[in-house]
């Protein structure tokens, strides 16, 4: 299928890795001066009660610059739990996964990366700030739809709440769903969430049973099975043409696999790197088709990535991949592009949960 549409989004910042391996350095020290702390306290910080080990462990974070929230609970095999969270804020989601793959080998603490889903949710509530107003998950009625290819939630109260109340119950409608899907899948799968004051009867659900649904909806509706795909001739390209709104004669070609909606984010694929290749004549291309072919072989291999998309603008020709690990698929990239000195070539990366730019144009 071909068609056209007017384009007038701009293209998410990149990241230029060149630019980033210093600041990454740096954070990796940091990271492992945080964990090393830590593992020379282990057990004198074991010892404490979980809300003074709660201050402790953020004191460090703090000190070291790490800008993320470290929650206790009981483990399930060790004697704490130690859950890094973001508190839902996207753009520190690439730190807590990064602070989680540092971690050292602790004998006292489990170690888990964003707030997981609650086990018990049928007698869920809770207060605002002390208050005596409460809100339960029975409380909450959800219709959900498709929103480019992520989940959209109308959500409305299902007992009175008075106007001034209103605003604290939004507040705690947000921790309650929270709890239900997830830090991870309520900021990266949930693409809205709207307030609404009356639906149809018939199309709501609880909450509850929503999030009993949930995993339902987004494999089986939206077909993100995070099943990898085997070969690389399963791959389905999608073509189509996006026009600049100020020129239309501004055109970008663009392919995208559909194949890789399995693996639409998936938190073991958050990084989106993007190779792009001048192309100064028909033998350029040849050798960019070569290239594709060799990278993407070289990813599936072992899972490290996905071929998501390509496009074509003003001669560049930008490949696009989701990966596991940044620094080993640039490595890759970079040993294969030694065999094609020649070429104008540039490597960006950029932490991309969400696939922003792989779903940016879906219908």
């Amino acid at each position: 299928m071909f068609f056209k549409k007017l384009w007038q989004k701009l293209r998410p910042q990149n990241v230029v890795i060149a630019q980033q391996s210093t600041q990454d350095d740096n954070l990796k020290i940091a990271i492992q001066s945080f964990w090393n702390k830590v593992k020379q306290s282990e057990q004198s910080l074991s010892e404490l009660q979980p809300l003074d080990l709660m201050e402790k462990l953020n004191n460090l974070l703090s000190e070291n610059q790490l800008d993320v929230i470290a929650e206790i609970m009981g483990g399930e095999v060790k004697k704490h739990k130690i859950i890094f969270t973001a508190e839902g804020k996207i753009e520190r989601f690439e730190l807590v996964v990064e602070i989680v793959k540092l971690a050292p080998s602790l004998d006292l603490f489990e170690i888990e990366a964003f707030r997981q889903r609650a086990n018990k949710i049928s007698d869920f509530e809770i207060n605002f700030n002390g208050t005596s107003f409460s809100l339960g998950a029975s409380d909450l009625l959800i219709q959900y739809h498709e929103d480019h290819r992520k989940i959209a939630l109308d959500l409305m109260f299902a007992k009175p709440i008075a106007k001034d109340q209103i605003n604290y119950a939004q507040t705690l409608a947000l921790v309650i769903l929270d709890h239900l899907l997830g830090e991870y899948d309520l900021a990266i799968k949930v693409q809205s969430i709207n307030f609404v004051d009356t639906m149809p009867d018939s199309n709501s659900i609880t909450a509850e049973e929503f999030a009993k649904r949930f995993d339902d909806i987004w494999k089986n509706d939206l077909k993100h099975t995070g099943i990898f795909p085997i070969s690389e001739s399963e791959d389905q390209l999608f073509v189509f043409e996006l026009a600049s709104k100020d020129d239309p004669d501004d055109t970008t070609l663009v392919q995208r696999n559909e194949t890789a909606n399995a693996l639409a984010c998936d938190i073991n694929y958050g990084y989106g790197l993007n190779l792009s290749i001048e192309l100064d004549c028909k033998e350029t291309l040849s050798l960019v088709y070569d290239i594709e072919d060799a990278i993407s072989a070289a990813f599936r291999e072992n899972k490290k990535g996905i071929h998501a998309q390509n496009s074509l603008h003003q001669a560049t020709r930008t490949m696009l991949w989701y990966v596991e690990d940044k620094h080993f698929a640039t490595q890759i990239i970079q040993n294969i592009l030694n065999q094609y000195q020649d070429l104008s070539v540039k490597i960006d990366c950029e932490f991309d949960p969400a696939w922003m730019e792989y779903l940016a144009w879906v219908d």
